[in-house]
């Protein structure tokens, strides 16, 4: 691992320095950001100023863990870190700059040059998971009354090579009027006008949109760039499919630790308290649920104590049911997530989901009620009926645990809530509370007939 050998020779005390920037600069500096959390602050910021040009050193903080970027900032010169982000691109600045202190950035952007600190304040005010917050200010833009000639000259004389290979043409009042690609200018008469050559059917994006709602036009439409327009249909920004992958991987990341009860923290943060505070909420929601849980033991006290080998069977009902319910709220908070499931096909979606889970339920418990019955006289001196009872209950229990979990994702992405979170501790805590309550309420039915 080449950070262990960095971490190695910072540790002893008669290295010359120049021997770790040849380590740090023969090491490749992407997988050095990765494994920087590793290294404690001071040799953090000797392997960034280590680097030997400024790209470098932009790549390894932009790449590198939250933790590690805001010491690595707060180690440097602000009239120093203002012009090293200043040469960044805007979109990846900005993205630094709003992981500080608001003191910190407006002096920092007081310190940039203005046409950089313009830019960087108006993608400051975009939510970082939209459209706008996602957007790149650099791009190609062409006047409908302009020349493919005109084009041409310019792209000669301008020095753009970052922005994507698109025109995007607008008219007097600079609103959006079509898109058209490098090679539909090359391909074009010299005297022909951008209104002329343009695609007039363009799809873009709001700034206001969702980053999956960016994602799922951008894979439907089988874009590698999209634009991105404000309320008067002036583009504001282009998004590339590049940006897209790094954002929905972060949602992904983040739905993962919200459906397991862990909120979004980064993996390398060494802060335990935050870790610990962003739990245990979600431990003291199943903590309530245990309580209610025990209350529902104690109200069917009568029926535990008169037939005590249903409690055998308890975790065997609320697991079965339990894991009916996170298949089914998986399957739904994934089809949202992807765009699969939309308004026109949601309930044909939550009926197929509710379909399996029922006949998933008569299918286990008849199977089990069956084995259950079968050996309940010779190796739980209890009745048959016991068969009855569990097979029963896994019945309803499953049957109720399929509704809960393709409806709690629809019930939350209503109330504007993340769908994630349904798919997480609260069907877990709630199929439980319902499987105990229905497995209870079937037995103490059953057996109010002997």
């Amino acid at each position: 691992m080449p950070i262990q050998k960095i971490k190695q020779l910072m540790v002893e005390t008669e290295v010359d320095p120049t021997v770790i920037t040849a380590e740090v600069n023969a090491r490749d500096h992407f997988e050095i950001a990765r494994l920087l959390h590793q290294l404690p602050v001071e040799g953090k910021i000797v392997v960034f100023n280590s680097l030997d040009s400024d790209l470098k050193r932009q790549e390894l903080l932009y790449e590198t863990d939250l933790d590690s970027r805001l010491e690595i900032q707060n180690s440097l010169d602000r009239e120093y870190l203002a012009r090293f982000l200043g040469n960044m691109p805007e979109d990846e600045a900005t993205d630094l700059i709003q992981e500080l202190d608001q003191d910190t950035q407006e002096e920092i952007l007081d310190q940039m040059e203005a046409k950089d600190a313009v830019i960087i304040k108006d993608l400051i005010t975009y939510e970082e998971e939209t459209a706008g917050g996602l957007m790149v200010p650099n791009f190609n833009i062409a006047s409908e009354n302009q020349t493919a000639r005109d084009l041409l000259m310019r792209l000669k004389h301008e020095n753009n090579s970052d922005a994507p290979p698109f025109f995007y043409v607008t008219g007097p009042g600079n609103e959006l009027l079509g898109y058209f690609k490098l090679r539909d200018l090359l391909n074009a008469s010299t005297d022909a006008k951008a209104s002329h050559i343009m695609r007039k059917d363009t799809p873009k994006v709001h700034v206001a949109d969702s980053c999956d709602k960016v994602a799922n036009l951008m894979d439907n439409e089988h874009l590698s760039t999209v634009p991105v327009v404000d309320d008067n249909n002036i583009i504001r920004g282009v998004i590339t499919f590049d940006d897209v992958i790094r954002i929905m991987q972060d949602l992904a990341s983040e739905d993962i630790f919200t459906m397991v009860g862990t909120a979004k923290v980064d993996p390398f943060a060494k802060n335990t308290k935050s870790k610990i505070m962003t739990r245990a909420p979600w431990l003291f929601t199943t903590f309530m649920g245990g309580l209610v849980s025990a209350y529902i033991l104690n109200q069917f006290q009568s029926t535990l104590n008169d037939f005590a080998a249903i409690i055998f069977f308890i975790p065997f009902v609320i697991g079965i049911a339990g894991n009916v319910g996170l298949q089914g709220s998986t399957v739904i908070v994934r089809g949202l997530a992807t765009g699969d499931i939309q308004d026109d096909n949601i309930l044909t979606v939550v009926k197929s989901e509710l379909l399996v889970g029922v006949s998933n339920g008569f299918i286990f418990g008849i199977l089990c009620g069956s084995v259950v019955a079968l050996v309940s006289e010779s190796l739980l001196q209890s009745s048959p009926l016991l068969g009855a009872v569990v097979g029963a209950g896994i019945i309803f229990a499953v049957s109720i645990a399929a509704l809960i979990g393709s409806t709690a994702p629809i019930l939350f992405l209503r109330a504007n809530i993340d769908p994630a979170i349904s798919a997480g501790p609260f069907v877990t805590i709630t199929n439980d509370i319902a499987g105990i309550a229905i497995y209870l309420l079937t037995a103490s039915f059953i057996y109010s007939f002997i």
